[in-house]
This record gives structure tokens, C-alpha cells and sequence, in this order.
């Protein structure tokens, strides 16, 4: 893969090239993913990134934060001077006009050829209003504002592949919402909140949450105010740990899917709610990576209809992968390979069920008893209290993903196939988009090196991670004895009784 700007470009690369792009959501896992791609490969310009205020943090901060990141260590290694290109402007998407100041706002307008729009709140139950103007407001500010953009060559909104999860079969159409934008948004701004809560099951209607709502009516945006823009919609599924590019094993969002690996990973995590035989709709997030930037290519070619191009990035051709042989993968692989952490709180197993009542009597005896126990152990050795309250936010996790592990769904991929047949041979290589080669086992084995190494900042398995697994081994055995004798015992008394 080039790193340097004097070899041949692609055709991709020659669409990129000088060109200024404005992106949002660059501080989440495919943002990051993004700005490390564009700026390696793809010859642009300047990329103008929106940057949240964070309390104690200065947005410039925040960008040398994230370039610390061991993610951005090849471009750095290539590209000594590559933050030149970089221009941080601070904006908030929960705010009207995404927070801009009028003189961000026309230095954009003016400058500006490729939007990508990625900011988004992934928070499957945020309150109505949240999600509202994060997803759906900021996506029709930014489009007003496009629209005035003289040099505009594409624009990318990213969605997500369940934005209709209730269809039978989800094709890479824009399907009709029963509320539009413009009504949802006047609901939430000036309706009182108590009220939006109170309302908000019948404004969600058939959609399972405001997260798939909002990208749902999103969609809508787009078609309404994306008219004669050379614009397109991408529709990731579950994104996760990086494939391979530029690094193995990669994320930094630990929420949804991801999280809930590094859980089981750590021996945190021994419930988990879901239909072990459904498929994990799971993407690397390099190959979506790739997907955004080749949708923003095709974007800028004259469109044949006035339908805008929706792309389902889902693994339809890919060697399947359950929830169940998820589970197996990250514990047999830890034992395997001996990958023992230096913070592992017990031995990884997960059992996983269906049942809503065996779910919460598991949750209890595996979760929710040891962290009483761990609390009281805190409490007396003058400590704050955390882990009962952690496996709260697990519970309601698990309960707000319930959705989405215990349906299958089916996906149309055929406008995914014919992109990626557009792709020239060095694009194929350059911006992979497919998997169907992928070795699920190979791919978890690199992603536990891999959060180890870039969140818990261990390499390999030292001393004291293996010293820490065999105290583990040895506590878990004492443990289950002691269970186990203590039922025998218990099974004796009750025959007893019964017999004499």
C-alpha cells in the first residue's frame, strides 16, 4: 500500500487528490480509522475535522491526543508533517448548525469538496431528543450547508444497516418513515422533555429504539434536501476490531460488540443474552473505512435516476459467524495461546442464552452476587464502591442489544457488489471492502493481541499476567469445589430426610 505521495495514483486517489474534506465524528472508532486512511493514502489536501469542546480539553489537545494514538504511528513514520493538513474546527452536533461559528461556517462553504458526514450518537436507547439532534438535525443543518458549497464534488452521510430493522429483507432503498424530520425535530425543540419522554414509544412506533429511528429519518433527509447533490448513503453493520490496515486488532469504541468481547475476554462478562446460532453482523472497521471512502468516490460520477445510491455494507458472502462461536473463539483462543491479562478479574467462559427468566437468574448468581461480594471487600478496605454499579450498565447493555441478538436478519448487498466492481484492481487492493476471505478464528486471535496491546497497553503475556492467570486457576478450582461439595452435602441432607 503506497505511502508516499510521489507513486501512482489510483483512480480513487486521483478523485481525492488536492481535494479539502470536511468530516465529522472523527474521534470514534471509524472516524479515527478515517482520518488515519485519507491522510496516508489518499493525496488529499486539507481534512477539516469537527472537533467537540470536552470539558478540561481543548479541541486542539483532543487532536494531539488522538494522533498519539499507535494507530497513526505508520502515517507518522511516512508522513513526519502530516497534522499540517489537519484543521480542527470546533463544533458540537447536538447544537443547531452543528455549533459553528459564522466564520467556520464560510470558511467551509468556500473551501470544501467532499463531506463526510459519520458523527453520530450509537447509544441504542438515548433519549428521544438527544438522538434527535445529534442524528437528524445536524444531518439537515449540514446538508443546508452543503448545498451552498460551490465546489462540492461528494457527499457521504453514514448510516447504519439497521436503520429499518423490521423488514423482512433490507434493501439499499430509502424506506419511508412514518414521521418526517422537520415534524420530529420541531417536536423536540419545543415540546417540554418530560412530555418528548412520555411520547417518545409512539413517536418510535415500530422501530425498536431512537438510535434506528433517527438514522431512519436521517435517510429521509437525504432524500428530501440531497436532490441534484452528488451524494450517497453508506450503510455499515456492526463495526469492530481493525482486519489489518493500517495495524491488526485496532479499536477504540468500546461500546456495543467490541466491549462486550473485551468483557468476556477479562473474565468480566459469564451471561450473555442472545441466540448463539444467529449471525454476528460484524465488519472490520478498516474494510468500512474503505467502503466510505469508495462510496465517496462513486458519489461524484453523474447519477442515471434521481435515486440516491444506498450501499448495505453487510458480510452476506463472508464464512458465517454466530454469536455462539464468538463466545468460543475468545475463550478457547486466551487458553490456547496463553493470552492472560495483567488486569483479568477471573477465568474466561460465557454462557449465553435465550430465555429471558434464565438470563436474570444467571445474571444474578454470575454478576450480580460477586460484585456485592467485591463492593463489601472495597467498603471495608476504605475504597469506592464501583462493581455492583458497572454490572447495572452491563445489564442494561445486554437489554438494549437484546434486539439485535435475537433476530436474523437478511440484507440485499447487490449496489455493495456492483461498487465494488467498479473498484480498478489497485483500488480493490488499496480500499478493501470485502471479506470473504476472512479466517474468523485468525481474526479474534489478532484482535485479543490487539486490545491488549492498544487498550490495556500490554504486550504479549508477561510474568505478572501469568502469575495473576494461575492465581485465578487456583481460586476458580477452590471455588467450584467448595460449590460443588457444598451441593453434594446439601443433595445428602434432602436424602436423607426423604429416606429415614
Amino acid at each position: 500500500m503506497p505511502d508516499t505521495v510521489d507513486e501512482p495514483k489510483s483512480e480513487i486517489q486521483q478523485f481525492f487528490s488536492g481535494t479539502n474534506v470536511f468530516l465529522t465524528g472523527a474521534t470514534g472508532i471509524v472516524g479515527h480509522v478515517l482520518v488515519e486512511k485519507l491522510l496516508r493514502t489518499c493525496y488529499i489536501n486539507k481534512l477539516y475535522l469537527l472537533i467537540r469542546p470536552k470539558k478540561n480539553k481543548e479541541p486542539q489537545n483532543r487532536l494531539n491526543e488522538m494522533f498519539s494514538d499507535s494507530l497513526f504511528k505508520r502515517l507518522a513514520e511516512n508522513q513526519p508533517n502530516f497534522t499540517e493538513k489537519v484543521v480542527g474546527i470546533v463544533g458540537d452536533c447536538y447544537d443547531p448548525n452543528l455549533g459553528l461559528s459564522a466564520e467556520d461556517e464560510e470558511l467551509l462553504v468556500a473551501n470544501i469538496n467532499v463531506v463526510i458526514h459519520c458523527a453520530a450518537t450509537i447509544s441504542f436507547n438515548e433519549t428521544l431528543k438527544r438522538a434527535c439532534f445529534i442524528n437528524v438535525r445536524s444531518t439537515r443543518d449540514l446538508l443546508l450547508m452543503a448545498q451552498r458549497m460551490p465546489n462540492l464534488k461528494s457527499f457521504v452521510y453514514v448510516s447504519t444497516a439497521f436503520s429499518n430493522p423490521n423488514e423482512s429483507l433490507i434493501k439499499e432503498i430509502i424506506y419511508n418513515c412514518h414521521i418526517k424530520a422537520e415534524t420530529l425535530i420541531d417536536i423536540v425543540e419545543n415540546l417540554p422533555e418530560s412530555i418528548v419522554t412520555s411520547i417518545t414509544p409512539q413517536i418510535i412506533g415500530k422501530w425498536p429504539n431512537t438510535y434506528t429511528l433517527s438514522k431512519a429519518v436521517a435517510e429521509n433527509l437525504i432524500k428530501d434536501y440531497g436532490k441534484n447533490m452528488p451524494i450517497s448513503i453508506s450503510r455499515p453493520c456492526v463495526v469492530v476490531f481493525t482486519q489489518s490496515d493500517p495495524i491488526e486488532g485496532w479499536a477504540t469504541n468500546m461500546m456495543s460488540v467490541p466491549g462486550l468481547c473485551v468483557g468476556v475476554a477479562l473474565g468480566a462478562i459469564h451471561v450473555c443474552k442472545c441466540k448463539c446460532s444467529n449471525t454476528a453482523v460484524v465488519m472490520p472497521a478498516d474494510n468500512v473505512c474503505n467502503m466510505i471512502i469508495t462510496t465517496a468516490w462513486h458519489a461524484s460520477k453523474p447519477n442515471s435516476n434521481d435515486l440516491v445510491p444506498v450501499f448495505n455494507h453487510t458480510p452476506l458472502d463472508t464464512p458465517p459467524l454466530s454469536f455462539g462461536e464468538c463466545m468460543e473463539y475468545i475463550t478457547n483462543l486466551i487458553k490456547k495461546h496463553n493470552l492472560s491479562s495483567e488486569v483479568g478479574i477471573w477465568i474466561p467462559y460465557v454462557k449465553t442464552t435465550d430465555s429471558r427468566i434464565l438470563y436474570n437468574i444467571l445474571f444474578f448468581l454470575y454478576h450480580y452476587v460477586p460484585a456485592f461480594l467485591g463492593d463489601i471487600y472495597l467498603w471495608c478496605s476504605g475504597k469506592k464502591t464501583k462493581a455492583v454499579k458497572l454490572y447495572k450498565k452491563l445489564d442494561v447493555m445486554m437489554n438494549e442489544m437484546e434486539f439485535f441478538a435475537f433476530n436474523e436478519f437478511r440484507f440485499d448487498d447487490t449496489r455493495l457488489q456492483e461498487l465494488i466492481a467498479s473498484q480498478s484492481d489497485t483500488d480493490k487492493n488499496l480500499f478493501n471492502i470485502e471479506i470473504s476471505n476472512i479466517v474468523w478464528e485468525d481474526y479474534f486471535l489478532k484482535s485479543i493481541i490487539g486490545f491488549k496491546r492498544y487498550i490495556l497497553k500490554e504486550n504479549g503475556c508477561s510474568p505478572k499476567a501469568v502469575q495473576r492467570y494461575k492465581k485465578l486457576w487456583i481460586a476458580y478450582y477452590t471455588l467450584k469445589t467448595v460449590y460443588y461439595g457444598f451441593l453434594i452435602y446439601l443433595i445428602s441432607l434432602i436424602l436423607k430426610y426423604i429416606l429415614y
